[in-house]
């Protein structure tokens, strides 16, 4: 059998087309300017709005996480990377070990109690927060961190 012969194609190149008022895509080649145009671009206290409404609300939130009642990727945006990933795994270990002993997930009557805050430098926040069960209280400490013309938590702890 004789193979079919293909029709030679041509091996110009075809011109390229460019369009009135398309700019060429920004190349940056220096890591350091790459970060400033591209990463987390930190904001002075000024610039942002007060953090205490959201104080108010990502402590109790947390503690819920961790009860097993509320989704951690409802505070996704109001977390970093790293608290995201800490809390996501805790959350998990606690689901597993309630599993194990046969326990149903209750959803805590929370309140927020006082709260104490400082700032340690411009566009920084670090405060405590107590959040106020039926059986317990607990102290959650919290670390804002203006990034990107938002605040972000970027250290929780819970006591």
């Amino acid at each position: 059998m004789k193979e079919k012969e293909k029709p030679e194609q041509s091996k110009e190149a075809r011109p390229t087309v460019k369009k009135p008022g398309a700019k060429r895509p920004r190349v940056v080649k220096n890591k350091i300017q790459e970060a400033d145009y591209f990463g987390e671009q930190y904001c002075k206290t000024e610039e942002l709005e007060s953090p205490d409404k959201l104080l108010r609300m990502l402590a109790p939130a947390i503690v819920e996480v961790i009860a097993g009642v509320r989704n951690i990727s409802q505070l996704a945006a109001h977390l970093s990377e790293d608290v995201y990933l800490r809390l996501r795994d805790r959350s998990v270990k606690v689901a597993q070990e309630r599993a194990k002993r046969g326990e149903a997930t209750k959803a805590p009557q929370l309140r927020v109690g006082n709260m104490k805050k400082q700032e340690p430098r411009d566009g920084v926040v670090e405060s405590v927060v107590l959040v106020q069960s039926a059986t317990r209280t607990r102290a959650v400490t919290i670390r804002l961190e203006g990034i990107n013309r938002r605040w972000r938590a970027t250290s929780v702890s819970v006591i």
